[in-house]
């Protein structure tokens, strides 16, 4: 299970890191990416969240083949998952069932051409398809990261 924890990390850094620079109609939309944030937005957005997964996939690699991992180091791993949940909820699902401002709306707007499977509600945010994946990948990630903190934390 712990191979399969290091491939869904890969994955999910591949993700976060190219997602809005490699065009994967419909998942994505990069023209209007393009046109609502800048270079350097982008850029950040790929860097802060890239590190947000490079840094638990380090960890997590360099404690593979030992017995056991140090306490600290699971707790460390699954903080940066949970930070990443707390993000996914407070920024897309929380608009998405409670909500958001028209400012917000606006920002999104950037993802109106993308696919969506989820039903509108009022006139609310809905996920698009490719950030329900992307929120699965790093809440299982949270799921296992806690299974590897009870499990192999010493």
């Amino acid at each position: 299970m712990l191979a399969f924890f290091i491939v869904l990390q890969i994955v999910l850094l591949l993700f976060m890191l190219f997602h809005d620079w490699i065009s994967v109609p419909p998942l994505n939309d990069i023209t209007a990416l393009k046109s609502k944030d800048s270079t350097l937005y982008r850029l950040m957005g790929s860097f802060i969240n890239g590190s947000l997964v490079l840094i638990p996939l380090m960890l997590t690699l360099f404690y593979y083949s030992k017995p056991t991992i140090p306490f600290y180091i699971g707790l460390t791993v699954m903080a940066f998952y949970l930070l990443l949940t707390i993000g996914t909820i407070l920024s897309w699902w929380i608009p998405y069932l409670f909500g958001s401002s028209q400012k917000l709306k606006k920002q999104f707007s950037k993802f109106k051409n993308t696919h969506h499977f989820l039903p509108r509600y009022k006139d609310h945010i809905v996920p698009n398809t490719l950030h329900v994946i992307l929120h699965l990948q790093v809440w299982i990630c949270l799921g296992l990261s806690f299974y590897f903190l009870i499990t192999k934390a010493n």
